[in-house]
C-alpha cells in the first residue's frame, strides 16, 4: 500500500469533530500495525469516551524513545456537501492530488508517519519510536489530554517529537498559544414595543465587542521576535429568541492567539477590566466570562539541535506559525517538538481539501531520514 492509498483509507472514516467518532479509524491503524508484525512492538487503543479513542504504538528498546511521531485523526466537519465536487469522505486522486476531508489536515501526514515507520519494521533500533494517533485535536486536544491524564504518556518518554500537521515540509519550531472565552451578556426580556422595560443583552454585548478592538490594539503593542503580537478576535455571536422580544441573553466567543509574554489568565484579567470600565458608563452591563479552553505556545529554540537537524534534512529554514497544535502538550513533557508535515494549512478546513501526492512521498522520506539518524 502506497502512502496515498493509506491516506485515502484514513480519509474514508468520517471522524468529524464534533462529535468525534475516531475509534473506528484508530482501530484500523491498530490492525495495520498488527499486520506489519513488528518485533518488540506494543500497540494499544486508548478509549476515553463513547466512540472516542487514541492509538499509541511503542516500537523498539524500552526506556526513553528517540522519536515520538504524532498526528490527529479527527477532522473538522465537512460542511455543505454542495460545496464539494465529490463527497468529502470518498477520497479521490486527480492530477497528482489526493482530495477529501482531512487530506491535508492531517490524515496525509498520519499516513506518511506510519509508512516511514513501516520502512524500518525489520530493522533493529538503537532508540525506540512512539507513534500516537490522537482524537479530538480540533476541539481542545481532549484525546491527547486524556492520554496524558491516564498515564499512557509520561514526562520524558521521548527525546524529540514530530507532529505531521501541514507545513509544506518546513519545520515549524514555534507558534502562538491560544485561549477561547465565552462571554455571556445578561439582560432582561420585554416586549420590543417597550424596550425601556427590559435590558437588551445584545446591545450591551455590542458595546463590549466594540471595545475589544481597542484591547486588541493595545495587546498588539507588545511584539515577540518570532511570533509577533497576541491576536484577539470576536468569532461568534448568538442571542435573541424572537423578533419582537428584547433579548435577555447574548453569547459572544472571543478567540485569542497568545505570545509567550502573555497568558490566558492575563487575557482574562484584561477582559474583566474592560467590562468594569464599560460598566462605569453603562450600569446595566452584566457579563459572565468563561474560559472554554487554552493551550500554551510552542517555542522550541531556533538553535536547538533537533531544529537544526530538521532544517538540514528538509533543506529549508525553520519557521513559526500563526495556528496552534498539540506540540505544547508534548513540550510540557520535556519532549522537544517541531511541527513538520505534507500539505498546506491553506487547504485546512475548506471544501475540496487536498494534499499533493508528491509531498506525501517527500514527507515519508523526511521521516525516514529522521528515524535513520536518531533511532538506528
Amino acid at each position: 500500500m502506497k502512502v496515498e492509498e493509506l491516506a485515502a483509507q484514513l480519509i474514508s472514516f468520517p471522524t468529524e469533530m464534533p462529535p468525534g467518532n475516531e475509534e473506528e479509524c484508530a482501530a484500523y491503524l491498530r490492525d495495520y500495525f498488527r499486520d506489519l508484525d513488528i518485533k518488540r512492538c506494543e500497540i494499544e487503543i486508548h478509549r476515553f469516551a463513547e466512540k472516542r479513542a487514541n492509538l499509541i504504538v511503542r516500537i523498539g528498546p524500552r526506556g526513553r524513545a528517540g522519536l515520538l511521531f504524532s498526528g490527529h485523526i479527527d477532522v473538522v466537519p465537512a460542511g455543505d456537501p454542495n460545496m464539494w465536487s465529490a463527497p468529502a469522505f470518498e477520497p479521490r486522486i486527480r492530477e497528482g492530488r489526493l482530495y477529501g476531508r482531512g487530506a491535508a489536515d492531517m490524515k496525509g501526514g498520519v499516513a506518511a508517519l506510519v509508512k516511514a515507520i513501516e520502512t524500518f519494521k525489520n530493522r533493529e533500533l538503537k532508540r525506540g519510536i512512539i507513534f500516537i494517533a490522537t482524537a479530538g485535536e480540533e476541539r481542545g486536544f481532549d484525546g491527547l489530554k486524556a492520554l496524558i491524564r491516564d498515564g499512557k504518556l509520561k514526562d520524558g518518554d521521548a527525546l524529540y517529537g514530530v507532529i505531521g500537521e501541514p507545513t509544506e515540509l518546513r519545520a515549524v519550531r514555534a507558534h502562538r498559544g491560544g485561549a477561547i472565552f465565552k462571554i455571556t451578556s445578561h439582560g432582561r426580556s420585554a416586549h420590543s414595543s417597550m424596550p425601556d422595560l427590559g435590558i437588551n443583552a445584545i446591545e450591551n454585548a455590542a458595546h463590549f465587542i466594540v471595545e475589544l478592538i481597542g484591547l486588541r490594539e493595545r495587546l498588539g503593542e507588545i511584539k515577540d521576535p518570532d511570533l509577533g503580537s497576541t491576536v484577539l478576535s470576536t468569532t461568534v455571536i448568538e442571542g435573541g429568541i424572537k423578533e419582537n422580544v428584547i433579548p435577555e441573553s447574548c453569547q459572544v466567543v472571543v478567540d485569542c492567539r497568545i505570545i509567550p509574554a502573555h497568558s490566558s489568565e492575563y487575557i482574562r484579567s484584561r477582559l474583566e477590566e474592560l467590562a468594569l470600565r464599560i460598566r462605569e458608563r453603562l450600569p446595566t452591563l452584566q457579563l459572565t466570562i468563561e474560559e472554554v479552553l487554552s493551550y500554551d505556545p510552542l517555542n522550541t529554540p531556533r538553535a536547538h539541535p533537533f531544529v537544526k537537524l530538521c532544517e538540514e534534512i528538509t533543506g529549508q529554514p525553520s519557521e513559526t506559525a500563526p495556528y496552534g497544535t498539540e506540540g505544547p502538550l508534548y513540550q510540557r513533557l520535556n519532549i522537544s517538538t517541531v511541527v513538520l508535515g505534507p500539505g498546506s494549512v491553506k487547504q485546512a478546513h475548506i471544501p475540496n481539501e487536498y494534499v499533493e501526492i508528491k509531498q506525501l512521498h517527500q514527507a515519508q522520506s523526511i521521516y525516514e531520514e529522521l528515524i535513520r539518524q536518531i533511532c538506528l
